[in-house]
């Protein structure tokens, strides 16, 4: 979607009953705290720097009412002048519209709040160059369409002890969800890839039928599980056919956590366990329906319909602070594996390291760095293998990659962040590339990537108050 399209989309919005893209992507410090009752201020804060702020005065109004309209934009432009299959560059990204809704303000339901959210893709991907199965960018998504990725209700009970969420829902956006994933340009924590494409989760923007029950059990702990429908046909789709035939089962994730935030904890940290298990069916990575290599005979893929289930782990940790703002250091890791090996991913492990503020005179700043390993299995390693020799390769795919990504978050004003980053993926693979005729080269991957926040250019709050 072009700049100019995409303005003429916010106007549509706020004409309309849309709503806000903050609530999948707020950060799990705030989306983790137990709710309270406090009411909306009559007069919410707002930035005077903010470059719209002078337009804020309806959306001011609305937040009063308990009405809060979002909208983000996002663009990715990287080209790869090292490595991959061939050098190129692409460029893609993605619009949001949104709002959420408290209704206890709007129709006194204590507790109550309504979440909706359209998005919209565009562009092309740098997969397509590299091979690659993790993207590069971030924002890229294959089924380009208008979206309905958000259509929930959630209902906080027992001054905010039991919170219930559920409606049209990404399982993804509510476990395994990484702390810092979505700030990263490459795509392989936003949402959590394993869980996703081996744990059967539903991934952002693709909502499906679902929810989560969450009880806080502590003021820093919780446990929280749902249940949310395993829907493969879903990408083909816009999310606006509210049927369950393309259904092919259900996952149901499991999440322990222990969470705390700058309101409580000078360095805040987020610990999250969990697992899952998926009772839907399964595609064998190598075989085919008579357990012959599909890479050589080709044929149906061999289906597995025995229930399935993994493992996952998430940390992050602020390990320093150098003054009383909320300018840190923080540190975090991940791990994820699954039980079986009837799978593309044996595991997935990260590290890295996120600043906010890097510099006293830049305090909305933002720079990471994050390491991030994908370990295939060896049947789809295999399969990859067994495809590039039919092809004539003579060189080969290994089953461990490695990403590395370092990007700077510069500011321009209140609303709009200018992103330049570099990624260096160690052993690429093919899945994105079956034609491959050799493996691709470790692949030097630069960009930029231009992000635009309508709440914060206008000045208002990014995030309704807390229950």
């Amino acid at each position: 979607m072009k700049p100019i399209h995409y303005a003429a989309a916010i106007s549509l919005a706020a004409s309309s009953f849309a709503v806000s893209a903050q609530e999948v992507a707020r950060q799990a410090d705030d989306a983790s705290k137990p709710a309270q009752t406090a009411a909306l201020p009559t007069t919410p804060p707002r930035d005077q720097a903010a470059p719209l702020s002078a337009l804020s005065g309806p959306f001011q109004a609305l937040y009063r009412s308990g009405v809060l309209l979002s909208s983000d934009f996002y663009d990715d432009f990287q080209g790869n002048p090292v490595g991959g299959l061939q050098h190129g560059s692409a460029n893609a990204g993605a619009g949001t519209i949104g709002a959420d809704a408290d209704l206890g303000t709007l129709a006194g339901v204590k507790g109550g709040r309504f979440h909706l959210l359209f998005t919209y893709e565009y562009g092309d991907t740098l997969q397509k160059d590299i091979g690659n199965f993790i993207k590069s960018q971030d924002w890229y998504l294959p089924f380009q369409k208008f979206q309905l990725a958000q259509l929930a209700y959630e209902q906080s009970l027992f001054d905010g002890k039991l919170d219930v969420y559920g409606g049209r829902v990404s399982a993804a956006a509510l476990f395994a969800r990484p702390t810092f994933g979505c700030n990263f340009i490459s795509g392989s924590q936003c949402p959590y890839y394993l869980p996703v494409f081996t744990g059967g989760f539903s991934g952002f923007p693709y909502a499906t039928w679902g929810g989560r029950v969450r009880v806080n059990t502590t003021e820093r702990t919780y446990i929280q599980t749902g249940g949310f429908a395993v829907d493969p046909n879903r990408k083909n789709l816009g999310g606006f056919d509210f049927g369950l035939n393309t259904t092919t089962g259900v996952a149901v994730p499991v999440e322990i956590g222990y969470e705390t935030s700058f309101s409580n904890d000078r360095y805040p940290r987020h610990y999250r366990l969990g697992g899952w298990w998926n009772n839907a069916p399964s595609v064998d990575p190598l075989l085919n329906a008579n357990h012959q290599s599909r890479a050589l005979f080709g044929g149906a893929p061999l289906m597995h319909t025995a229930p399935r289930g993994g493992i996952y782990g998430l940390a992050d940790q602020v390990i320093y602070r150098p003054d009383g703002s909320r300018r840190n250091v923080a540190i975090f890791g991940s791990f994820a594996a699954p039980f079986d090996q009837h799978e593309i991913f044996s595991a997935q492990n990260t590290l890295g390291i996120y600043a906010t503020g890097p510099f006293a005179s830049r305090p909305a700043d933002t720079a990471g760095f994050m390491i991030t390993q994908a370990l295939f299995t060896r049947s789809e390693t295999r399969f990859m293998n067994q495809l590039l020799r039919k092809n004539g390769s003579t060189s080969f795919v290994k089953r461990d990659q490695f990403t590395f990504e370092a990007h700077y978050g510069f500011r321009l004003v209140p609303g709009a962040t200018v992103t330049p980053n570099v990624e260096y993926i160690v052993h690429p693979d093919t899945t994105q590339r079956p034609d491959a005729q050799f493996a691709p080269k470790n692949a030097l991957v630069l960009g930029v990537r231009l992000t635009l926040k309508l709440d914060d250019a206008l000045g208002i709050p990014n995030a309704l108050q807390h229950l």
